[in-house]
């Protein structure tokens, strides 16, 4: 999915940042929690920042991953008064900040601006209600399978051995993604490298067969056209 500040002219860009405060953020460092107040929209000028819901105990879900010149708690400034999620820097972070009062203000004025937050939305709420729609309705083979194709979709490099996909997989990663256990995921994993669709050398992956996973996921049927983590 196109990043937010990716998709608007170099004036309107210039101009959030002006009306906003610059931040900056220590790796895992949360920005904010679940249920607390929205008081600010925030645009990534550098690092990576991850949006969770935590589900009990040591058990989380990551919701999506956000990068440079993106921008996230979208939906606690349009919708409600609080955060429906958690937000955690993946890396250390420079992040900028505006207020809530201020955003409205802006997009109230500049309907162009305002079509560009709207189709950003929309496109993230799909990608969204596609990977819940994955680990829902394929358990959790499609679950790990949704999260392959993903990865692959971001990061992946097409080579005559399959797709490489360029940055590092960790089974406790894929477990955060999906809330199931780095056991399950590891079992998993490993019959997929026995039966020849994965291969990895330590944290990097070869999808050998992408589409034993895309038929588990019937993506053929599928109309999303962001499927991101």
């Amino acid at each position: 999915m196109e990043p937010l500040l990716q998709r608007i002219d170099s004036y309107d860009y210039d101009m959030l940042l002006a009306n906003s405060k610059r931040k900056h953020v220590k790796k895992y460092e949360f920005i904010f929690k679940e249920g607390s107040t929205a008081e600010y929209l925030y645009f990534i000028h550098k690092g990576q920042i991850r949006m969770l819901k935590e589900l009990g105990l040591h058990k989380e879900i990551t919701i999506f991953i956000r990068d440079e010149k993106d921008a996230f708690g979208e939906i606690g400034i349009f919708s409600g008064n609080s955060y429906s999620n958690s937000a955690q820097a993946l890396m250390d972070s420079v992040l900028y900040y505006i207020e809530k009062r201020e955003m409205e203000s802006i997009i109230a004025q500049n309907g162009k601006l305002g079509l560009h937050f709207t189709r950003w939305i929309a496109e993230s709420l799909e990608a969204s209600k596609a990977k819940i729609r994955d680990f829902l309705a394929f358990g959790s083979e499609g679950a790990i399978a949704s999260v392959f194709v993903r990865y692959a979709n971001m990061y992946g490099v097409v080579t005559p051995s399959g797709i490489r996909i360029t940055e590092a997989v960790l089974i406790r990663d894929i477990s955060k993604h999906i809330g199931i256990s780095r056991e399950t995921v590891s079992r998993i994993v490993n019959k997929w490298k026995g039966q020849g669709i994965l291969a990895n050398e330590s944290k990097y992956y070869l999808i050998k067969d992408i589409t034993y996973f895309k038929k588990i996921l019937l993506c053929e049927k599928c109309g999303v056209k962001n499927c991101v983590l």
